[in-house]
Protein backbone atom coordinates (compact mmCIF):
# COMPACT_ATOMS: atom_id res chain seq x y z
CA UNK A 1 0.00 0.00 0.00
CA UNK A 2 0.93 3.52 -0.41
CA UNK A 3 2.08 5.11 2.50
CA UNK A 4 2.76 8.76 1.78
CA UNK A 5 -0.69 9.90 3.07
CA UNK A 6 -0.13 10.41 6.76
CA UNK A 7 -2.96 10.00 9.15
CA UNK A 8 -3.33 13.44 11.29
CA UNK A 9 -5.32 13.51 14.57
CA UNK A 10 -5.85 17.39 16.32
CA UNK A 11 -7.09 17.92 19.66
CA UNK A 12 -6.22 21.09 21.38
CA UNK A 13 -5.87 20.76 25.24
CA UNK A 14 -8.88 23.45 25.61
CA UNK A 15 -11.70 22.09 23.40
CA UNK A 16 -10.99 18.47 25.45
CA UNK A 17 -10.74 20.44 28.87
CA UNK A 18 -14.17 22.71 27.56
CA UNK A 19 -15.96 19.70 26.32
CA UNK A 20 -15.26 17.35 29.26
CA UNK A 21 -16.08 20.14 31.81
CA UNK A 22 -18.58 22.16 30.39
CA UNK A 23 -20.44 20.70 27.26
CA UNK A 24 -23.60 18.35 26.91
CA UNK A 25 -22.44 14.75 26.93
CA UNK A 26 -23.57 14.89 22.89
CA UNK A 27 -20.80 14.09 20.23
CA UNK A 28 -21.70 15.02 16.64
CA UNK A 29 -19.74 12.78 14.31
CA UNK A 30 -19.11 13.96 10.37
CA UNK A 31 -16.46 13.80 7.63
CA UNK A 32 -16.29 16.10 4.68
CA UNK A 33 -13.86 16.31 1.45
CA UNK A 34 -10.79 18.52 1.24
CA UNK A 35 -10.50 19.78 -2.56
CA UNK A 36 -7.10 20.66 -2.20
CA UNK A 37 -4.60 18.63 -4.69
CA UNK A 38 -3.58 16.32 -1.64
CA UNK A 39 -7.33 15.44 -1.48
CA UNK A 40 -8.22 13.61 1.66
CA UNK A 41 -11.12 13.85 4.11
CA UNK A 42 -11.49 15.78 7.33
CA UNK A 43 -13.14 13.90 10.13
CA UNK A 44 -14.67 15.94 12.85
CA UNK A 45 -16.41 15.26 16.14
CA UNK A 46 -18.49 18.55 17.56
CA UNK A 47 -20.39 18.84 21.10
CA UNK A 48 -23.16 21.45 22.22
CA UNK A 49 -22.30 24.12 24.77
CA UNK A 50 -24.88 25.17 26.93
CA UNK A 51 -26.26 27.56 25.45
CA UNK A 52 -26.47 24.78 22.36
CA UNK A 53 -23.52 26.67 20.37
CA UNK A 54 -20.82 24.41 18.32
CA UNK A 55 -18.45 22.89 20.16
CA UNK A 56 -15.59 21.83 18.05
CA UNK A 57 -13.94 18.37 19.93
CA UNK A 58 -11.32 17.14 17.50
CA UNK A 59 -10.67 16.53 13.90
CA UNK A 60 -8.43 14.04 12.05
CA UNK A 61 -7.55 14.14 8.21
CA UNK A 62 -7.27 10.42 6.72
CA UNK A 63 -7.11 9.53 3.14
CA UNK A 64 -10.80 8.20 2.68
CA UNK A 65 -13.76 7.60 4.62
CA UNK A 66 -13.74 3.87 5.45
CA UNK A 67 -14.62 1.07 8.36
CA UNK A 68 -10.32 1.63 9.29
CA UNK A 69 -10.31 5.33 9.57
CA UNK A 70 -13.60 5.57 11.65
CA UNK A 71 -12.27 3.05 13.76
CA UNK A 72 -8.74 4.90 13.82
CA UNK A 73 -10.59 8.28 14.67
CA UNK A 74 -12.72 6.99 17.41
CA UNK A 75 -9.82 5.35 19.12
CA UNK A 76 -7.55 8.26 18.69
CA UNK A 77 -10.71 10.48 20.85
CA UNK A 78 -11.27 8.05 22.71
CA UNK A 79 -7.60 8.33 23.96
CA UNK A 80 -7.46 11.98 23.83
CA UNK A 81 -10.72 12.10 26.41
CA UNK A 82 -9.08 9.51 28.77
CA UNK A 83 -5.68 11.25 28.94
CA UNK A 84 -8.14 14.32 30.73
CA UNK A 85 -10.66 11.99 32.89
CA UNK A 86 -10.92 9.14 34.98
CA UNK A 87 -14.01 8.15 33.35
CA UNK A 88 -15.03 9.35 30.35
CA UNK A 89 -19.02 10.10 30.51
CA UNK A 90 -21.65 8.23 28.91
CA UNK A 91 -21.94 9.95 25.72
CA UNK A 92 -24.33 9.55 23.16
CA UNK A 93 -23.60 9.99 19.51
CA UNK A 94 -24.77 11.53 16.25
CA UNK A 95 -24.10 11.05 12.85
CA UNK A 96 -25.08 9.63 9.61
CA UNK A 97 -26.95 6.13 9.46
CA UNK A 98 -23.16 4.67 8.11
CA UNK A 99 -22.20 1.24 9.39
CA UNK A 100 -18.75 1.85 9.57
CA UNK A 101 -19.31 4.61 12.31
CA UNK A 102 -22.54 2.88 14.12
CA UNK A 103 -19.57 -0.18 14.22
CA UNK A 104 -16.61 2.14 15.26
CA UNK A 105 -18.89 3.74 18.30
CA UNK A 106 -19.75 0.92 19.34
CA UNK A 107 -16.42 -0.75 19.25
CA UNK A 108 -14.43 2.27 20.98
CA UNK A 109 -17.38 4.21 23.43
CA UNK A 110 -18.83 0.89 24.41
CA UNK A 111 -21.09 2.25 27.27
CA UNK A 112 -22.68 5.10 24.70
CA UNK A 113 -25.50 5.39 22.46
CA UNK A 114 -26.07 6.15 19.09
CA UNK A 115 -28.46 8.22 17.36
CA UNK A 116 -28.58 9.00 13.84
CA UNK A 117 -28.95 12.80 12.81
CA UNK A 118 -32.62 14.09 11.86
CA UNK A 119 -31.00 16.72 9.99
CA UNK A 120 -29.99 13.58 7.73
CA UNK A 121 -32.53 11.05 8.01
CA UNK A 122 -34.81 13.60 6.71
CA UNK A 123 -32.31 14.95 3.71
CA UNK A 124 -32.38 11.30 2.95
CA UNK A 125 -35.92 10.75 2.86
CA UNK A 126 -36.09 14.40 1.10
CA UNK A 127 -34.01 13.08 -2.12
CA UNK A 128 -35.45 9.76 -2.10
CA UNK A 129 -39.26 10.54 -2.73
CA UNK A 130 -39.13 14.62 -3.28
CA UNK A 131 -42.00 15.24 -1.33
CA UNK A 132 -41.51 18.05 1.52
CA UNK A 133 -45.20 16.76 3.45
CA UNK A 134 -43.13 13.37 3.94
CA UNK A 135 -40.40 15.18 5.77
CA UNK A 136 -42.55 17.44 7.47
CA UNK A 137 -44.28 13.97 9.10
CA UNK A 138 -40.89 12.25 9.54
CA UNK A 139 -39.72 15.35 11.90
CA UNK A 140 -43.08 15.11 13.58
CA UNK A 141 -42.40 11.53 14.11
CA UNK A 142 -39.32 11.78 15.71
CA UNK A 143 -39.94 14.73 18.25
CA UNK A 144 -43.43 12.36 19.04
CA UNK A 145 -43.28 12.39 23.11
CA UNK A 146 -46.23 9.46 23.14
CA UNK A 147 -46.53 6.39 21.52
CA UNK A 148 -49.80 7.00 19.93
CA UNK A 149 -48.56 10.42 18.62
CA UNK A 150 -45.78 8.56 17.15
CA UNK A 151 -47.56 5.58 15.60
CA UNK A 152 -50.29 8.41 14.29
CA UNK A 153 -47.67 10.37 12.04
CA UNK A 154 -46.19 6.53 11.17
CA UNK A 155 -49.22 6.13 9.44
CA UNK A 156 -49.96 9.49 7.59
CA UNK A 157 -46.35 8.42 6.10
CA UNK A 158 -47.62 5.32 4.79
CA UNK A 159 -51.05 7.03 3.72
CA UNK A 160 -48.98 9.29 1.62
CA UNK A 161 -46.26 6.64 0.41
CA UNK A 162 -45.90 3.04 1.12
CA UNK A 163 -42.53 3.16 -0.69
CA UNK A 164 -41.47 5.89 2.07
CA UNK A 165 -42.97 3.60 4.68
CA UNK A 166 -41.09 1.06 4.11
CA UNK A 167 -38.08 2.78 3.48
CA UNK A 168 -38.24 4.27 6.72
CA UNK A 169 -38.46 0.14 8.11
CA UNK A 170 -34.44 -0.05 7.78
CA UNK A 171 -33.97 2.19 11.06
CA UNK A 172 -34.80 1.01 13.73
CA UNK A 173 -37.34 3.34 15.50
CA UNK A 174 -34.86 3.41 18.47
CA UNK A 175 -32.00 5.28 16.66
CA UNK A 176 -33.88 8.24 15.59
CA UNK A 177 -36.91 9.38 17.52
CA UNK A 178 -37.41 11.12 21.01
CA UNK A 179 -39.94 8.74 21.79
CA UNK A 180 -37.76 5.02 21.66
CA UNK A 181 -34.04 6.51 21.56
CA UNK A 182 -32.29 4.85 24.91
CA UNK A 183 -29.92 7.18 25.49
CA UNK A 184 -29.77 11.28 26.29
CA UNK A 185 -30.02 13.86 23.28
CA UNK A 186 -31.31 17.23 25.56
CA UNK A 187 -33.39 18.04 22.91
CA UNK A 188 -30.69 17.76 19.92
CA UNK A 189 -32.43 15.78 17.27
CA UNK A 190 -29.52 16.39 14.61
CA UNK A 191 -25.71 16.98 15.20
CA UNK A 192 -24.16 20.51 14.50
CA UNK A 193 -21.49 18.74 12.23
CA UNK A 194 -22.77 20.79 9.12
CA UNK A 195 -22.79 24.06 10.98
CA UNK A 196 -18.88 22.97 11.31
CA UNK A 197 -17.83 22.19 8.20
CA UNK A 198 -20.03 25.27 7.05
CA UNK A 199 -16.50 26.90 8.78
CA UNK A 200 -14.16 25.49 6.76
CA UNK A 201 -16.15 25.42 3.48
CA UNK A 202 -13.93 27.84 1.80
CA UNK A 203 -10.88 26.24 3.61
CA UNK A 204 -11.35 22.98 1.76
CA UNK A 205 -9.16 24.18 -1.42
CA UNK A 206 -6.17 24.88 0.62
CA UNK A 207 -3.66 22.65 1.83
CA UNK A 208 -3.79 20.61 5.03
CA UNK A 209 -1.55 22.60 7.14
CA UNK A 210 -3.74 25.65 6.07
CA UNK A 211 -7.02 24.01 6.98
CA UNK A 212 -5.45 23.26 10.02
CA UNK A 213 -4.66 26.76 10.61
CA UNK A 214 -8.13 28.20 9.78
CA UNK A 215 -9.66 26.10 12.22
CA UNK A 216 -7.05 26.92 14.72
CA UNK A 217 -7.43 30.32 14.29
CA UNK A 218 -11.40 30.26 14.06
CA UNK A 219 -11.63 28.56 17.75
CA UNK A 220 -9.17 31.33 19.24
CA UNK A 221 -11.53 33.88 17.87
CA UNK A 222 -14.57 31.89 19.25
CA UNK A 223 -13.19 30.69 22.26
CA UNK A 224 -12.05 34.79 23.03
CA UNK A 225 -15.16 35.86 22.19
CA UNK A 226 -17.96 33.52 23.89
CA UNK A 227 -15.11 34.00 27.09
CA UNK A 228 -16.44 37.94 26.91
CA UNK A 229 -19.70 37.63 26.05
CA UNK A 230 -20.51 34.82 28.70
CA UNK A 231 -19.06 37.43 31.44
CA UNK A 232 -21.66 39.94 31.01
CA UNK A 233 -24.30 37.18 31.93
CA UNK A 234 -26.20 37.33 35.00
CA UNK A 235 -28.92 34.31 34.49
CA UNK A 236 -28.17 31.16 36.38
CA UNK A 237 -28.53 29.05 32.90
CA UNK A 238 -27.49 30.01 28.94
CA UNK A 239 -29.46 32.61 27.51
CA UNK A 240 -31.61 29.98 25.53
CA UNK A 241 -32.43 27.38 28.37
CA UNK A 242 -33.45 30.54 30.49
CA UNK A 243 -35.66 31.27 28.12
CA UNK A 244 -36.88 27.98 28.11
CA UNK A 245 -37.38 28.10 31.85
CA UNK A 246 -38.76 31.07 32.20
CA UNK A 247 -41.19 30.33 29.51
CA UNK A 248 -42.10 27.03 31.96
CA UNK A 249 -42.78 29.11 34.82
CA UNK A 250 -45.15 31.47 33.02
CA UNK A 251 -47.44 28.79 31.77
CA UNK A 252 -47.07 27.05 35.23
CA UNK A 253 -49.17 29.88 36.59
CA UNK A 254 -52.55 28.53 35.59
CA UNK A 255 -52.27 24.96 36.57
CA UNK A 256 -53.93 23.43 39.71
CA UNK A 257 -51.42 20.98 41.77
CA UNK A 258 -52.30 18.01 43.92
CA UNK A 259 -49.79 16.77 45.73
CA UNK A 260 -49.69 12.47 46.44
CA UNK A 261 -46.66 12.24 48.29
CA UNK A 262 -43.05 13.18 48.93
CA UNK A 263 -42.26 13.07 45.23
CA UNK A 264 -44.88 12.28 43.22
CA UNK A 265 -48.16 15.34 42.19
CA UNK A 266 -50.22 15.69 39.84
CA UNK A 267 -50.62 18.97 37.66
CA UNK A 268 -53.75 19.95 36.04
CA UNK A 269 -54.24 22.28 33.12
CA UNK A 270 -56.93 23.24 31.30
CA UNK A 271 -56.40 20.33 28.50
CA UNK A 272 -55.01 17.40 31.07
CA UNK A 273 -53.52 16.52 34.41
CA UNK A 274 -49.77 15.60 34.14
CA UNK A 275 -48.29 13.36 36.61
CA UNK A 276 -44.53 14.58 38.16
CA UNK A 277 -42.04 12.98 40.10
CA UNK A 278 -39.35 15.44 41.47
CA UNK A 279 -37.80 12.23 42.37
CA UNK A 280 -36.70 10.75 39.34
CA UNK A 281 -37.24 13.91 37.61
CA UNK A 282 -39.55 13.04 35.56
CA UNK A 283 -43.08 14.08 33.99
CA UNK A 284 -45.93 11.93 32.04
CA UNK A 285 -45.09 15.02 29.45
CA UNK A 286 -41.57 13.74 28.96
CA UNK A 287 -40.52 16.98 28.24
CA UNK A 288 -38.37 17.15 31.66
CA UNK A 289 -36.40 13.83 31.14
CA UNK A 290 -35.97 14.56 27.28
CA UNK A 291 -34.39 18.12 27.28
CA UNK A 292 -33.25 18.38 31.26
CA UNK A 293 -34.92 21.21 31.80
CA UNK A 294 -38.33 21.29 34.23
CA UNK A 295 -41.36 21.67 31.68
CA UNK A 296 -44.25 23.48 32.84
CA UNK A 297 -46.03 21.00 34.99
CA UNK A 298 -43.21 20.26 37.26
CA UNK A 299 -42.41 23.76 37.52
CA UNK A 300 -45.40 24.02 38.88
CA UNK A 301 -45.06 21.11 41.16
CA UNK A 302 -41.53 22.34 42.36
CA UNK A 303 -42.64 25.59 43.50
CA UNK A 304 -45.88 24.67 45.05
CA UNK A 305 -43.32 22.67 47.20
CA UNK A 306 -41.33 25.94 47.57
CA UNK A 307 -38.27 24.32 46.08
CA UNK A 308 -35.82 25.96 43.38
CA UNK A 309 -36.83 25.31 40.02
CA UNK A 310 -33.23 26.06 38.86
CA UNK A 311 -31.75 22.98 41.40
CA UNK A 312 -33.94 20.79 39.12
CA UNK A 313 -31.96 21.78 36.22
CA UNK A 314 -29.04 20.02 34.42
CA UNK A 315 -25.78 21.30 34.90
CA UNK A 316 -25.13 21.49 31.60
CA UNK A 317 -27.38 24.82 31.30
CA UNK A 318 -25.53 26.58 33.61
CA UNK A 319 -24.10 30.10 32.93
CA UNK A 320 -21.15 28.46 34.99
CA UNK A 321 -21.09 25.23 32.94
CA UNK A 322 -20.68 27.59 29.60
CA UNK A 323 -17.91 29.84 30.70
CA UNK A 324 -16.15 26.37 32.14
CA UNK A 325 -16.05 25.51 28.64
CA UNK A 326 -14.27 28.59 27.36
CA UNK A 327 -12.41 29.33 30.48
CA UNK A 328 -8.73 27.23 28.94
CA UNK A 329 -7.12 29.52 26.13
CA UNK A 330 -6.66 28.16 22.87
CA UNK A 331 -2.32 28.58 22.57
CA UNK A 332 -1.53 29.93 19.39
CA UNK A 333 0.52 27.71 17.20
CA UNK A 334 4.10 29.20 16.60
CA UNK A 335 5.08 31.24 13.03
CA UNK A 336 5.91 29.25 10.01
CA UNK A 337 9.13 30.52 10.46
CA UNK A 338 9.44 28.12 13.32
CA UNK A 339 7.95 25.04 12.13
CA UNK A 340 11.63 23.36 11.49
CA UNK A 341 11.96 19.81 11.41
CA UNK A 342 14.31 18.59 13.90
CA UNK A 343 18.08 19.03 12.96
CA UNK A 344 17.26 20.98 10.60
CA UNK A 345 20.17 23.68 10.42
CA UNK A 346 18.92 27.36 11.47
Amino acid sequence: SDNRFQRLFIAFYASIYGFLSGCLPVVGLGAIQLKSKYLGTLMSATSFDADGGLFPIAFGVVDAENDESWMWFLSELNKALEMHTERIPELTFLSDAQKSIADAVKRKFPGSSHAICMRHLSESMGKEFRNSRLVQLLWKAAYSTTAHGFKEKLAEIQEISVDAAKWLQQYSHSRWSLMYFEGKRYGHLSSNIEEFNQWILEARELPIVQVIERIHSKLISEFEERRAESSTWISMLAPTAEKRLLEAMEHSSTYQVLRSDEVEFEVLSAERSHIVNIGTRSCSCRDWQLFGIPCSHAVAALTSYKKDVYAYTEKYFTASSYRESYSEEILRIPGKIKWKKEGDVP
